[in-house]
């Protein structure tokens, strides 16, 4: 069988917990090159991941006549940049979110999609999550999507993203439930109310020119034991919700599924006994696998750390709780085998374009605007 033959720009951890494995286990992609600046992370690669070229040379990447597509999964502030080089050169692009950080930076990658005439996806995966292209299916049947509640939380402004800076969680998180919104609505957004008293956590209320309104509770100040993601729909009949992408309930639907639960996400060098739990347990399991993670870490503040418990407790900390908002199934491997599909067999684009990045952009920009001046926002204020 035919495979696409791809590359990976910036081979730091987001790709080494996602891309690098998912490419690697993929029915239709080829990993074909590493490209990092960093030759120690390539040499490390080559070592675990033997038969994959590397380069420091990103010029000499795109110049390779053997690789069809690139896999961005630099630094933030690259992605744009990389992106129009990229596809300028010819390659198809998946591009990790944030595109960009400015609606300006999103267009100028618009632009440069149109002119090579080549495709471009953006790591928006959610709208590849089996959970997720589900319920969007089940909702339409039922009249379509008139009200949605979404609850995103986690441990952003006290853990993991407190390095990018107070403030950047609605472009850097929040960008992702702004388009998985317009999914589900097929709609654009009008109006945009932002409540804020703390950076990184937000209530927004968005309403959209059908008619269907979102509330989204966003909170950077989660414990990790917290399930991280809630999505409910109500329907012109009926309700359906999923709970952290494993389980699908719904309400007043006819002849639809009460509960369904969804297998959760796998690592190719990793152990992969939470796949059935999760496949078996749904959110019980998922939030299982949280608690039992966040006690080891507890008790790991308690240990003497120059004793053996310490060390081995910390190792298997350090292997697992970094991963643990990869244990389900938000529609990374989706992502990049819809990619290969496209630039192999052209295959309609259902993933998350440059454009539907430029619309989420722009609803974080009035977003923003709504927080600091305390007032909805018209999507006609914003350029």
């Amino acid at each position: 069988m035919k495979k696409a033959q791809l590359a990976v720009v910036g081979c730091g951890k987001l790709a080494q917990n996602q891309h690098i494995s998912n490419i690697l286990k993929s029915r239709n992609a080829r990993l074909h090159t590493f490209c990092d600046l960093d030759t120690g992370v390539l040499e490390d690669l080559m070592r675990r991941f033997p038969g994959v070229a590397a380069s420091t040379d990103f010029k000499q990447v795109l110049a390779n006549p053997e690789i069809d597509g690139v896999v961005i999964a630099t630094r933030e502030d690259m992605h744009a940049p990389l992106a129009v080089e990229a596809l300028l050169a010819g390659k198809h692009v998946y591009v990790e979110k944030p595109l960009a950080e400015t609606p300006e930076e999103c267009a100028l990658v618009v632009d440069a999609q149109q002119r090579s005439g080549k495709k471009l996806l953006v790591g928006m995966n959610r709208r590849m999550a089996p959970a997720y292209r589900e319920a969007k299916e089940i909702v339409k049947r039922h009249g379509g999507a008139k009200a949605l509640y979404y609850r995103i939380a986690d441990a952003y402004a006290i853990d993991w993203g407190k390095d990018f800076g107070a403030g950047k969680r609605l472009i850097h998180e929040v960008c992702h439930i702004f388009d998985i919104c317009r999914f589900m609505t097929e709609s654009e957004v009008e109006t945009v109310y932002c409540l804020s008293r703390r950076q990184d956590e937000e209530n927004i209320v968005l309403q959209f020119a059908s008619g269907a309104t979102a509330m989204i509770l966003s909170s950077g100040y989660a414990p990790w034991e917290t399930p991280k993601e809630h999505l409910e729909a109500v329907a012109e009949v009926g309700v359906l919700t999923v709970d952290e992408f494993c389980e699908l309930h719904t309400y007043g639907m006819e002849n639809e599924v009460l509960c369904k639960k969804y297998p959760g996400h796998s690592h190719i060098e990793r152990e992969q006994s939470h796949v059935k739990w999760i496949a078996e347990a749904g959110l019980e399991g998922a939030v299982g696998l949280r608690r039992m993670l966040a006690d080891v870490q507890r008790r790991v503040e308690t240990l003497d750390h120059s004793s053996e418990e310490y060390k081995r407790e910390r190792g298997f900390l350090d292997h697992r709780l970094p991963h643990i908002n990869y244990s389900v199934d938000k529609g990374w491997l989706g992502a990049i085998e819809h990619f290969a599909d496209i630039i192999l067999n052209g295959a309609a684009v259902e993933a998350a374009t440059a454009q539907d990045a430029l619309a989420a952009a722009r609803i974080t920009r009035a977003a923003v605007i709504s927080r600091a001046e305390n007032r909805i926002v018209s999507m006609k204020e914003i350029q």
